[in-house]
């Protein structure tokens, strides 16, 4: 470990205590090299936000771990840790003005740890303290390498949000207000499209609206779009320069952009070939390019757990396409193999940090979710727990869905075994495993409110199989007007996954006929209508496997899942590893009780050569599930 983090993980020395208390209001413990760093030499990190939660995991910790702990406050207001705690130490105050003692420390709380490394390198030139806002400056040009200077017009301003909202590392809202204040000085006459720089899924919105206007206007009406034109129907419009034509090919090929349906079959010009439907289309164009974009990934050194997200959502829309249109089997399965066995190496080398990550800014676990949406000013929320979806399922959800509502796209990491007992009630009861109580979901998700001071009746939890027509009566979150916090679980796809006798393309097809039913599409209406802020999750994906055989053991295994076994006694669990090719998976944050087998990328613990969709393991379609905020498209 070098660089910044050397710095930052010298003033803690963990190497002469058990427990060790630090305010940690920069987020830097939530680095994943660091708390992986951490791992190695057998330190657990916890966040928390007030003294109730740390005293709960306080004394649990004590009855079962051995290991060291760090606990870090994250909050904003002043904090003491609790004198019997404490034992004669003094917390640990720590801050990046140790790593970066040049620059403002307001702006670099508002970076993620990913662009510190950038802003290291570059960070040595400094000679003396810059203020907020030549940091602002500094790290725009230095680090991000934008340039914004020349922006004048409408045209250039979407050209530089494309390049703004596609950029690697993500860009804080101070650092926008910045931009935006350095172009209103030019007295430009766009102002009105400076909040698209804020919210990417706005932008898309924007973007799909005027290309609806735009194929109405020209394709559909047999007006010449050639090639290096701009002589269609008017020059202002948006799609009639060749720059923001250049940019946004490869939205509608990773599904950010809904190609619109022509009228007939016509003589598209390749740069808008993508943004149309017509029976000529070629998927296998667009599963090519969902294959670089997922190898500039896999080639990178340091993968981190974001990366993974990104992955998950470009092969959930490789995996659909070739669903869709069965083409591109092959390809499809070759990323899938290489995918998954770097997955798995990164999964066991770095899965148990994320537990640790503060859950506030974005969620890294199933288990933040709650956390995530308590820190969001909304005064009704709602989540709807599609049980069970994977990415792949998320993608055909999202075409029928992206005709009348806007998504933003995101992803958390179920628990392992990504099976409904572990994953599902780790969503409600905010954490891990190993700490929950026996209490059912829907007691813990109307405990977890009125701690916030939410009353009960203002709280609604229900589960539905979600068959048939939309019946808004059957909706206890429509029904009861005063309701603020709502969960509806929808189990269909998790049973569509144990009864696919015909694979994902039998899944496909059974979810297509449900989503052609409109019952999810009017769902939302109804929630959104209603001022609901809407979240949808799920609690774990699936995966198609292959049968290796079942270890005959009776009932010395607790649990026979298809990829997962589960025993309370080590012994049993090692004897049934050593018949086949598994993974032994840590029981760290799970029941101390419990030894967990899993079967391997693409295998099964049922009849040999027997082909199953299932979940349980490890696979990244099994492990790393959708979150998404919608709303109306407006």
């Amino acid at each position: 470990m070098n660089g910044w983090r050397q710095k930052l993980i010298s003033q803690i020395p963990f190497q002469q205590h058990k427990l060790l208390f630090v305010y940690d209001r920069d987020d830097i413990l939530s680095d994943e090299e660091l708390l992986s760093y951490l791992q190695q030499n057998e330190v657990n990190v916890f966040s928390f936000k007030d003294r109730a939660e740390l005293r709960i995991h306080y004394e649990g910790q004590l009855e079962y771990s051995s290991g060291k702990w760090i606990y870090k406050y994250v909050g904003e207001g002043s904090f003491t840790f609790p004198f019997d705690m404490l034992n004669n130490q003094e917390p640990i105050e720590l801050t990046l003005h140790i790593a970066f003692p040049n620059l403002s420390l307001p702006i670099l709380h508002q970076l993620d740890h990913d662009v510190l490394d950038g802003v290291y390198k570059v960070s040595d030139s400094l000679q003396s303290p810059l203020t907020d806002s030549e940091t602002m400056e500094f790290l725009l040009r230095r680090v991000y390498k934008l340039s914004f200077d020349t922006i004048e017009n409408e045209v250039e301003w979407l050209s530089f949000l494309i390049q703004l909202h596609d950029h690697r590392l993500s860009i804080p809202n101070v650092l926008i207000d910045f931009i935006i204040e350095h172009i209103s000085s030019k007295s430009v006459q766009f102002q009105d499209l400076f909040p698209l720089a804020y919210f990417k899924n706005k932008f898309m919105e924007f973007l799909q609206n005027h290309w609806d206007e735009y194929v109405k206007k020209n394709i559909n009406q047999d007006i010449s779009i050639q090639e290096g034109t701009t002589s269609t129907y008017h020059k202002d419009h948006l799609f009639s320069y060749e720059s923001m034509r250049r940019m946004i090919q490869h939205y509608f090929i990773e599904g950010k952009l809904l190609p619109i349906e022509i009228d007939k079959e016509r003589n598209i010009p390749v740069w808008a070939e993508h943004g149309v439907k017509q029976k000529s289309y070629q998927p296998l164009k667009d599963i090519h390019h969902l294959g670089e974009k997922i190898e500039l990934f896999l080639e990178e050194g340091k993968i981190q757990h974001k990366d993974w997200i990104e992955v998950a959502g470009l092969y959930g829309q490789m995996k659909m396409l070739q669903i869709q249109y069965g083409v591109g089997e092959q390809i499809v399965n070759e990323f899938d193999e290489k995918i998954n066995q770097l997955f798995q190496d990164w999964m066991l080398l770095n899965y148990q940090t994320l537990a640790s990550f503060s859950p506030y800014i974005r969620p890294a676990m199933v288990h933040h979710v709650l956390p995530y949406m308590q820190f969001q000013e909304e005064r009704k929320q709602v989540i709807i727990v599609l049980d069970g979806m994977s990415f792949v399922q998320w993608k055909q959800i999202k075409q029928a869905l992206d005709v009348s509502f806007v998504s933003e796209e995101n992803g958390v990491f179920a628990w392992v075994p990504t099976i409904t007992e572990i994953s599902r009630r780790s969503i409600f009861h905010s954490n891990i495993p190993r700490l929950q109580s026996s209490i059912s979901e829907e007691k813990a998700w109307r405990q977890f409110w009125k701690r916030e001071s939410i009353a009960d009746m203002h709280i609604t939890f229900e589960n539905h199989l979600a068959q048939g027509e939309f019946d808004i009566s059957q909706i206890a979150a429509l029904q009861k007007t005063n309701t603020k916090k709502a969960s509806i679980i929808l189990r269909n796809i998790d049973a569509l996954t144990h009864g696919a006798i015909q694979g994902l393309e039998g899944m496909y097809a059974e979810i297509d006929v449900w989503l052609k039913s409109g019952y999810l599409q009017q769902l939302i209406l109804k929630l959104v209508e209603e001022g609901y802020a809407v979240y949808i999750t799920s609690d774990h994906g699936n995966t198609e496997s292959i049968g290796i055989g079942r270890p005959r053991q009776g009932s010395l295994v607790e649990t026979k899942g298809e990829r997962v076994r589960i025993y309370r006694d080590q012994m049993f669990r090692d004897e049934a590893a050593s018949l086949y090719t598994t993974i032994k998976w840590p029981n760290d944050a799970l029941s101390k009780e419990h030894y967990y087998l899993l079967a391997e990328a693409r295998e099964a613990f049922v009849t040999k050569n027997e082909h199953i969709v299932s979940h349980g393991g490890i696979t990244l379609e099994e492990v790393v599930v959708p979150f998404i905020k919608i709303d109306k498209r407006k």
